[in-house]
Parts: C-alpha cells; sequence; structure tokens
C-alpha cells in the first residue's frame, strides 16, 4: 500500500505543481514527467529492495500459455467491430508509449507489490493488487474532479489488476503481463465500438470485461490450488508450497 500511494502522491505533486507554476502552453512536458514518474519510481523501489532477481523477468520464461492467450480474448472483442484510426500519432508511436506505461505500472504491480504479496493466500494478494492498481485510477477525480468517472474506472482497472496478477501467478513471467497490458490499452484505443455503436455500446463493452476478468482470475486461482505445476518454483517456495 506505500509503494502504489507513493506513487500516487508523485504523480499528484507533479501535475499540481504543473498546472500551479508551469505555463499552459508547458503541460504536455508536465504531463510527461508525470509519466516518466511512473516508470522511475518502480526502478527505484525494486534496486531499494533488491528485487531484481524476484521479477521474473528473465526472457526464458515468458512462454506464452493456453491462459495468457485465453486474457486476449477481451481484446478480441474490442476489436470485433474493426479498428479506429487516430487522428494524432501512429500505431508504431502509440505501442510505444503503451510498452513503456505497461513496463512502468506492472514493475509496481506485479513486479514489486506483487513479491512483496507473497506471504499472504493468493486470493488475498490478487484482491489487493488489483484493488491497489484501481486506485491508482482515482487520479482522475483528484486532478478534473470528475470523481464518478474516476470511481468507474478505478473499478473497471481494479478488475484487470485482478486478472493480471492471477496470470503473473499462472505464468511465473513479468514480461507476459507487461505485454497483456500493453494490448489491452491499445486495444481500447483502437477499438471501433464507441465510433460505430456509441458511448453506451463501448461502456457495456467495458463493465462486461469486469466479469471477464474476475471469471477468469478466479478460474486461475482454482486451478492454481489443484495443479502445482502451474505454479512458478520461487512462488511455491516463498508460500511454503512444496515446489
Amino acid at each position: 500500500m506505500g509503494c502504489a500511494a507513493t506513487q500516487f502522491l508523485v504523480t499528484v505533486l507533479i501535475l499540481k505543481a504543473g498546472i500551479a507554476f508551469a505555463p499552459r502552453a508547458a503541460f504536455g512536458k508536465v504531463r510527461l514527467v508525470a509519466f516518466a514518474s511512473t516508470i522511475i519510481l518502480p526502478v527505484l523501489l525494486v534496486q531499494i529492495l533488491g528485487l531484481w532477481r524476484s521479477l521474473a523477468l528473465e526472457f526464458s520464461k515468458a512462454k506464452p500459455s493456453s491462459i495468457f492467450f485465453a486474457s486476449l480474448l477481451f481484446c478480441v472483442l474490442l476489436l470485433s467491430m474493426g479498428v479506429h484510426p487516430q487522428e494524432n500519432g501512429n500505431i508504431r508511436s502509440e505501442s510505444l508509449l503503451q510498452f513503456a506505461n505497461a513496463f512502468g505500472e506492472e514493475l509496481l504491480f506485479r513486479g514489486v507489490i506483487f513479491v512483496v504479496l507473497l506471504s499472504l493466500p493468493r486470493w488475498k494478494a490478487v484482491t489487493l493488487n488489483g484493488v491497489l492498481f484501481g486506485s491508482m485510477h482515482l487520479i482522475h477525480g483528484v486532478m478534473d474532479k470528475t470523481w464518478t468517472a474516476a470511481f468507474r474506472q478505478s473499478a473497471i482497472t481494479s478488475a484487470a489488476g485482478m486478472m493480471l496478477t492471477a496470470v503473473r501467478y499462472a505464468t511465473g513471467s513479468l514480461w507476459l503481463t507487461i505485454l497483456l497490458h500493453m494490448f489491452q490499452n491499445l486495444s481500447i484505443i483502437y477499438s471501433n465500438i464507441e465510433a460505430a455503436a456509441g458511448p453506451a455500446a463501448m461502456m457495456r463493452v467495458r463493465w462486461l470485461s469486469i466479469g471477464f476478468e474476475l471469471a477468469l482470475a478466479g478460474y486461475i486461482l482454482w486451478k492454481l490450488d489443484r495443479k502445482v505445476e502451474w505454479h512458478h518454483q520461487p512462488y511455491a517456495q516463498a508460500e511454503g508450497r512444496p515446489a
């Protein structure tokens, strides 16, 4: 909770300082600094806590499994009505941006916080990790005073965070959750559902995602309780289970 709160406060302080002291024309640079903090702070936390060897960043572990492909089904649904082109930017630059965003958030939540929560029962760790992840999106309420939208976004992203944490348990790879996170963001950005069927249709799909993500997270936890071989050995040892 302290790690998540620190990131939240750092981001808010940077944005608030930018609003108060920077010219309006320079606010884009302020947002870039705030964005950079979501990568820099997790890296510092990993270094300070000495967690590099616990993060499962070895490329040899990044082997997509059936669970990983199942977690991509929501992306398929988002893109089922085609791709909506963006007026500004291109797919390469947007993909790079979303990879950086996913890397920072996953390093914090499915990296640092995931390792810290290994002593808890899996269902508690998954729930807490997801709620902390969702709470970060309350920043929209702090900055824009749009609390209804902020709480809605927090609920949606909490479910996504639970699924990502469960996938991290099942696959044993942080790279796979980074890719999944990036693909989800890109699917939302480029989805043609809102343009073709309206905002209400898009919101229904987003709420549908909550059911899908919670169901998949629950299924993974159920399977993990019955199949130790799904569980990456260091995690099994950390939880006191036979590896």
